[in-house]
């Protein structure tokens, strides 16, 4: 479980499923959220593109699984960081979507996701830090 393949097994995993929300979900808060036609493409747009990149780090992480213990560590404490400042900005955005339109929760990154995101992120960290051969 504390094994640095295990945390890439579990990235992969996590940004695999966000497939669905970009690519799936997308179109469907697109139409409820915004009214005009350039805004809703241009919504949808950045959805697939957002997809995209997720299929690309969820790859990433499963190529990842096969390094040594030293590399993966390394990688690890990179990923950690790069997910502490996700999780910074998911948190400014729910603030600022919360303060300035109340009543539209779907503006919002949902609460057990947000703990999804900050407990991949402790993961992640907790193991590039403590992880042995």
């Amino acid at each position: 479980m504390l094994k640095p393949k295990m945390v890439f097994t579990v990235l992969a995993v996590w940004f695999f499923f966000h497939i669905i929300i970009f690519w799936l979900m997308n179109p469907m808060s697109v139409e409820a959220l915004i009214e005009g036609e350039k805004g809703q493409m241009s919504s949808r747009t950045l959805g697939y593109l957002s997809g995209s990149l997720c299929i690309m780090v969820g790859v990433i992480m499963v190529l990842l699984r096969d390094l040594d213990i030293t590399r993966a560590k390394r990688v690890l404490l990179g990923i950690g960081i790069s997910l502490v400042i996700t999780d910074i900005l998911i948190i400014m955005t729910n603030n600022a979507a919360a303060s300035k339109f109340p009543n539209e929760q779907m503006l919002q990154t949902p609460l057990p996701a947000l703990g999804i995101w900050i407990a991949i992120t402790i993961y992640t960290l907790y193991v590039g830090v403590t992880a042995e051969e």
